[in-house]
């Protein structure tokens, strides 16, 4: 039970950690970054109005490193704001989640339908932070790999649990990805991350799958809101 306990809170401090990484390097792109290439822009346009007769290789040279600035300027953002959406923060995960949905349906061209409890409120930081990286990973599987025309999310929270579905109607996933570990095929990366943000917390994952499409159900118990509260309660039980 210790030797459980301690790989727990490990794996929690881990992903931790990996969130506290992701501010920072959103932070940095959007500050850092983000006036670098506001410099450069400037000093470009400074050297195309004073080059009096540029060579016509200087000048589309120039020209084609302005509209290179102008597009990492556009992208930088969303790359920051995907890393830690900065609204998740501010305003809480319904804003963050519409922000993301609305994104990705306009990049992937894959019409998603959004059901959010009008009750759902803010959460503990962690708990919001797992929900937003389920709907982000699992959007970004459908977009990958199920070749569905159209997705939906359902979120919603009772006096207990908050519950996230995820459903698209493609071409399904393997038997042993669905189960687990324990399965013929071990699930990727994205998955098992999002099993052990939700173990963390004392939630759970369930994936159903067919020809017909997927569904991704994750459960998040409201009575724990960190990783420390999940260790006390396993503590106060053994």
């Amino acid at each position: 039970m210790r030797v459980e306990e301690s790989l727990r809170t490990m794996s929690g401090r881990l992903l931790q950690m990996q969130d506290e990484e992701r501010r920072r390097i959103a932070r940095e792109l959007h500050d850092s970054a983000g006036q670098m290439l506001v410099a450069l822009d400037m000093n470009l346009t400074a050297i195309r109005e004073e080059s009096k007769n540029p060579s016509a290789k200087a000048a589309r040279a120039c020209a084609e490193s302005l509209e290179l600035v102008q597009q990492m300027s556009n992208e930088l953002p969303t790359i920051s704001h995907l890393l830690h959406p900065p609204l998740l923060d501010e305003a809480g995960l319904p804003s963050a989640i519409r922000w993301f949905v609305e994104g990705f349906a306009e990049r992937s061209k894959i019409p998603v339908e959004l059901e959010l409890s009008e009750d759902l409120g803010r959460l503990s930081p962690e708990s919001e932070t797992t929900v937003f990286r389920i709907v982000q990973e699992s959007l970004s599987n459908i977009h990958r790999h199920s070749q569905s025309p159209k997705a939906s999310i359902r979120i919603c929270r009772t006096p207990s649990e908050v519950r996230v579905e995820v459903s698209d109607s493609g071409k399904g996933m393997p038997a042993g990805v669905q189960n687990g570990p324990t399965g013929s095929r071990r699930p990727g990366v994205g998955i098992t991350g999002m099993r052990e943000r939700l173990r963390q917390l004392g939630g759970y994952l369930e994936i159903s799958s067919r020809k017909t499409g997927t569904t991704v159900l994750a459960v998040l118990p409201l009575g724990c809101s960190s990783v420390e509260d999940v260790s006390q309660a396993v503590k106060l039980a053994s």
